[in-house]
């Protein structure tokens, strides 16, 4: 009997996922949101993602494709969140009404949205499931258009960080039967602060914004606007990123090493020029895109009042985070995840981290 597993999200990384995983032989049930099934109508109907490129090209016939959340998470053990940042919370609020002991919510990626998930059930009193997030998409990939999904390459390793990480040596090996080179970190705030987007992203876009605005995504990201000014601006932000995995005492690695470069280096540009797959992307398109969107006010906005908790200065994330507030006509600061948010709020770094360990609050005299 084949393993049951829920892909909720209809966009690129659900797409290839749900293709993907129907094709190697798992029982997929496919779950979007009402209000957003007209996006993928395609799917509905046919029950069919077409897939090209790395993961093989043919068709794949989805088991169930449903707006019933209820239905698509009954009776399976992983359910694979793929869905953008700004949803984590309304999905977490709805998953912990529906979720049994013994399942695993899989959030691709988090950077800390696992968090919301964990702070989710224990307010509904939820017991038995476990929360693991990615620090990326398993895949670089793109619809094509609506039910066929290109994907130009799969990320190896995947850094995968586990709530609560007590668990996470039963829950990645769990989890290696849907995705190769799973390499485990010490909790799920180590997992978020490897994300690559907001660092690969958010320099970019900024320092690109007028090219972006005037091109309309006729504009080749990685190879036109990944120049040595915009690269001295993301290195400098990975530096900053790094001092916080270094305020938790937890392994670092620079982020030239993750983005999936064919070469080993220390330079992100030479990385990202290694990989022709990164020559191939256009975009964004404009500056609502959510390069700019989720990148900045979930990404480096959460990961610079983490660092300010802790007494780790971040002055170039800090500056990219204001400029972004302006370029979106909204407060970066506060449109994304708050520390009260997370369930993370008021606690000194050893009540956090044991936090993360145990699932629970411990509360240490100073």
């Amino acid at each position: 009997m084949s393993t049951k597993i829920a892909v909720l999200g209809g966009g690129n990384g659900a797409h290839a996922a749900a293709g993907d995983l129907t094709r190697r032989g798992f029982e997929v049930h496919m779950y979007e949101e009402k209000r957003f099934a007209a996006n993928m109508q395609t799917v509905f109907d046919t029950h069919t993602i077409e897939m090209q490129g790395a993961c093989g090209s043919g068709s794949a016939h989805i088991a169930m494709v449903t707006t019933d959340l209820e239905a698509a998470v009954a009776d399976v053990k992983f359910i694979l969140v793929a869905v953008p940042a700004f949803a984590h919370a309304p999905y977490a609020e709805k998953l912990a009404k529906v979720v049994k002991p013994g399942q695993v919510i899989f959030v691709l990626p988090g950077t800390f949205g696992s968090l919301i998930f964990w702070k989710a059930l224990k307010e509904n009193h939820v017991n038995g499931v476990t929360v693991a997030e990615t620090h990326t998409l398993p895949y670089a990939t793109r619809l094509l258009k609506p039910g066929v999904s290109l994907v130009m390459s799969r990320f190896n390793p995947l850094k995968v960080g586990v709530m609560p990480a007590s668990r996470t040596e039963e829950t990645v090996k769990e989890l290696s039967v849907l995705f190769d080179g799973l390499e485990p970190v010490e909790s799920v705030v180590a997992c978020g602060l490897s994300s690559l987007n907001p660092i690969i992203h958010v320099p970019g876009c900024i320092l690109n914004a007028g090219r972006i605005e005037i091109a309309k995504g006729e504009f080749y990201y990685y190879t036109e606007g990944f120049t040595d000014c915009v690269v001295r601006a993301t290195e400098a932000i990975d530096r900053e990123r790094i001092s916080v995995l270094d305020a938790f005492g937890y392994q670092s690695d620079t982020a030239a090493h993750g983005v999936g470069g064919a070469v080993k280096t220390d330079s992100i540009k030479e990385a990202i020029a290694s990989d022709p797959n990164f020559a191939k992307i256009k975009g964004p398109a404009d500056v609502k895109n959510r390069y700019y969107s989720e990148d900045i006010p979930f990404g480096l906005a959460s990961w610079a009042m983490l660092a300010h908790c802790y007494g780790v200065d971040t002055p170039i994330m800090d500056s990219m985070i204001h400029l972004g507030s302006v370029i979106l006509e909204k407060d970066c600061w506060n449109s994304g995840r708050s520390m009260e948010q997370l369930g993370i709020a008021g606690m000194n770094i050893e009540e956090l981290k044991n936090y993360l360990i145990e699932g629970w609050e411990k509360r240490y005299e100073l």
